[in-house]
Order: structure tokens, then C-alpha cells, then sequence
């Protein structure tokens, strides 16, 4: 049976109803209510309003979000735990719950609660309550973004009459944490909307998975970066339904998805701005993107293509940040060509840091590159962070870091100006990502302090 949020803990779920679980223990309705009434009691005792939730176990990030919404306080969610983030992000919360061993310079609440006093009635159920999200920060600094839960609640509807009667008798698995949109739409709307268990710890392996998987039918909500390196030696139980979100998976990607799991995964397309905008299964390489109902888009003369969509307050529209091709015998679909360039400005030039990430990705010495900004000494440079292909640890083996950096300078000298030449150079093992699979503005960010 489909609820609305403030629902979630009525008497319309028995009080045995299985919330969550993991392979030690399963948490029911009875114990949901107790324990989000019990810290409606703790945080009626504290004058704060917008409390940071750092949670690593998905059933107290499930508890802390009902609780300081019936509250009637405002949950921010940094996306992160990551303490020198948490300090840049300071003057967004007044308070942080969290179950990690964080010392922030701020009030804190920690999860297990202990029970000093309980409840036993609901606060009412505020209608105007709304969530901080931060964007995932994968291309720069996290932008804040304020996010009604009524329009959380209308795209979890959505979810649920296209794929909820396809769930029943599941429970949901995930890679991604409910700090993001994405997660926060798959991984914890979805399943409690649909009164379906969800695990409490993420999925880092797919050895979990497939122990999961053995045991349970599953709706797996995951990622491009995890969905692409699973082992198709691994004998993974069929799973009900696999979700991707974060960029486009690769056709090969959704092959061994297909082959290791036995479905073809659905691809989500969608910002923290937007929530979902579209979907996919590649059946065939390159397959076009289906637009959810209600979602229009237009192309603006300047090339750029804007969404109307009730997702969006106010739903003014909301100009894309990817390049778009609209079908033009069906405005339903479209192709995704890619993100627009991240054009900067140093020493007043235009820099497309999406160029010199290319250029470099199409070197024989790398198979990867993230390319951003840093600030040193008042200044604005370029800097690059490379993962090094087989040819391009020979030569670091053979001639040094030296040789291979000034390789790499002479190759892009063809192609870009001298002032777009990036100044600092960080060679990793892999580009770091965060839950979501993204990558890591933050951790990017961090190797050039």
C-alpha cells in the first residue's frame, strides 16, 4: 500500500511491519515510531531549526529526518561527513545529528539516542516542510538547493504508479546514501512509500550484493561507477529491478549488468535541482531517453534547452546544464550529448576546462584526467588530476614524473593556449568519487591545499 510521508508512521502499517534490515537484525513499525518520537522529545529541547544529518546507517538517517520534520525544523542534508567541508559548510546548520565519531564546532545530537522521554502522539504533520540538499559539487563547489517535501512526495508518486506494482515482496539494496536527491528519491522515498524494507548499510562490494542477493529479491539502486565493475565470474541471484543514476552507463556496462544480475538496468536522468526528468534502458547502444509525463522541454534561442516541470518550485522552468537533441518526429525522447563546457576566466581569457579534460583523456599516457581551478595566493590557476594508463606508468617507471608531465605539456601546447596550461599536477591510482559515484569536487579540491 502506497503512503504519503506523513503517513509513514500511522497505524495504517501494522506495528510488525518489516521498516529495515540488515543480516543481524530487522527493525519494524512499532520500533520506527518509538525511536522517531524519541527524539522529537530530545530535539524539542533544543531552540535549533536547521539540523545537518550526517548519518553512515540509513535506518537512523530515516529516523532523524522524520524526526526534525515533525519538529518542525528544516533537515539539511551536506551530502558528505567529510569534517573540513562540514567546517566550509558551517553557517548552513545550526546543529548536526550524526552516529560517525564527528567533532564539528557546533551542538550535536548522536545517534543510538538514549531514551529519556517518549511520546506517545505525533506532532501534526507541517505542510509548508522542506529539505536542503547541496548538489553533488562533481564539477565545482556544491551549490545549496531548497527542496519542498511535496515535491518529494509527488515525484516518489510518480515512481511508484510507473514501477511500484513490479516491487512487491522486494526489499532495496544500495550503493548510493540518502544524502543526495538520487538517493534520497530510490533509496528512501521509494521504499517507504511503498511500506518495502530497505537495508540500513550501503553496498560497497558486489560480494555483498551477491550475499544479499541469495537471501533476498532485490530492487538494487546503484550507480555507473559500481554497476561497471561488477564480476560476471559472480553468480548474482536474478534481481528484480537495478536502477543507475549519476551519468550515462555505458552500453557495455548495461550488458554486464544484464548478464550478471539479469535485468537491464534502468537509467535515471535527473539533477538535484530538476529530481527525475527521464529515463532509459539501453537495449541497443545509445538508446534515447524517455521523458517522464508532465515534463515539457523547450529550446531557448540561445541554443540552451529549459524543462517546465511540477518538480520545480516554483515551476518557472530551469535551464540544463547538458547538451540536448530533441527527436523532431517525437518531442518525448531525446539524446544526451554531454555536459556544455565549464568555461572559466584566467587572466581574462576563456578556459574550457572540459576541453583540456578531453585533450588529455585522448592521451596514450592516461586513462583518465579530472580537470578543475584552484586559488593560490589570490590567483586563479589550472590544475589536473591524472590516472595514469599502462603506457604512462612505463614512462614514470623510465624517466620520472618530470618527463612525463613536460610529455604531457607538449601535447596540449598544440592545442590550447599557454595560460590554459594546467599549473598543478596530481597523479592518483583512481579519480576519487562520492556516494553517488560522482566525482569528488571536494577530495579534488583537497590534493592542492
Amino acid at each position: 500500500m502506497t503512503l504519503p510521508m506523513c503517513k509513514w508512521l500511522s497505524a495504517e502499517r501494522s506495528a510488525d511491519h518489516l521498516v529495515a534490515w540488515n543480516e543481524s537484525r530487522e527493525w519494524r513499525q512499532h520500533e520506527f515510531r518509538r525511536d522517531v518520537l524519541s527524539l522529537i522529545a530530545g530535539l524539542r529541547r533544543t531552540s535549533h531549526s536547521r539540523w545537518a544529518l550526517c548519518l553512515d546507517d540509513n535506518y537512523s538517517f530515516a529516523v532523524a529526518l522524520l524526526a526534525v520534520i515533525y519538529s518542525g525544523k528544516t533537515p539539511v542534508l551536506t551530502g558528505h561527513s567529510r569534517p573540513a567541508v562540514l567546517a566550509e559548510q558551517r553557517s548552513e546548520f545550526d546543529a548536526l545529528i550524526t552516529d560517525l565519531p564527528l567533532s564539528p564546532d557546533c551542538p550535536l545530537l548522536r545517534l543510538p539516542f538514549a531514551l529519556q522521554e517518549t511520546l506517545t502522539v505525533l506532532p501534526p504533520w507541517p505542510q509548508d516542510a522542506s529539505v536542503i540538499l547541496f548538489t553533488s559539487g562533481s564539477t565545482g563547489k556544491p551549490q545549496k538547493i531548497v527542496k519542498p517535501v511535496s515535491c518529494l512526495e509527488l515525484e516518489s508518486q510518480w515512481l511508484c504508479a510507473r514501477w511500484g506494482t513490479e516491487f512487491a515482496g522486494t526489499r532495496f539494496a544500495a550503493t548510493v546514501a540518502p544524502h543526495h536527491m538520487y538517493g534520497l528519491s530510490f533509496a528512501f522515498m521509494l521504499p517507504l512509500s511503498l511500506g518495502l524494507p530497505f537495508a540500513t548499510t550501503g553496498i560497497k562490494y558486489h560480494e555483498q550484493l551477491h550475499s544479499l542477493a541469495a537471501a533476498h529479491s532485490l530492487v538494487f539502486i546503484s550507480s555507473p561507477a559500481f554497476l561497471g565493475r561488477l564480476d560476471p565470474s559472480l553468480n548474482t541471484r536474478t534481481l528484480r529491478h537495478v536502477f543507475s543514476a549519476g551519468g550515462p552507463l555505458k552500453h557495455e556496462a548495461a550488458r554486464l549488468v544484464e548478464q550478471t544480475c539479469g535485468d537491464v538496468p534502468t537509467e535515471i536522468y535527473g539533477t538535484t535541482e530538476t529530481g527525475i526528468i527521464a529515463f532509459r534502458q539501453q537495449h541497443q547502444p545509445e538508446q534515447v531517453w524517455t521523458l517522464f509525463d508532465d515534463i515539457v522541454f523547450s529550446l531557448s534561442p540561445d541554443g540552451n534547452t529549459s524543462l517546465i516541470s511540477p518538480l520545480v518550485s516554483p515551476s518557472d522552468g530551469f535551464t540544463l546544464s547538458d547538451e540536448i537533441r530533441m527527436l523532431p518526429s517525437d518531442p518525448r525522447h531525446f539524446e544526451l550529448l554531454g555536459r556544455k563546457d565549464r568555461i572559466v576566466k584566467i587572466a581574462e581569457q576563456r578556459v574550457s576546462l572540459t576541453e583540456i579534460e578531453q585533450r588529455l583523456c585522448h592521451m596514450d599516457f592516461l586513462s583518465e584526467a579530472s580537470v578543475l581551478t584552484v586559488e593560490k595566493h589570490g590567483r586563479v590557476y589550472v590544475a589536473a588530476v591524472l590516472v595514469l594508463s599502462r603506457d604512462g606508468e612505463q614512462l614514470l617507471d623510465a624517466q620520472g614524473r618530470a618527463a612525463l608531465l613536460d610529455n604531457l605539456r607538449q601535447a596540449l601546447r598544440s592545442w590550447i593556449s599557454p595560460v590554459a596550461l594546467p599549473r598543478y599536477w596530481r597523479i592518483v591510482p583512481a579519480i576519487p568519487l562520492n556516494q553517488q559515484g560522482k566525482r569528488s569536487f571536494a577530495e579534488l579540491q583537497e590534493m592542492f591545499l
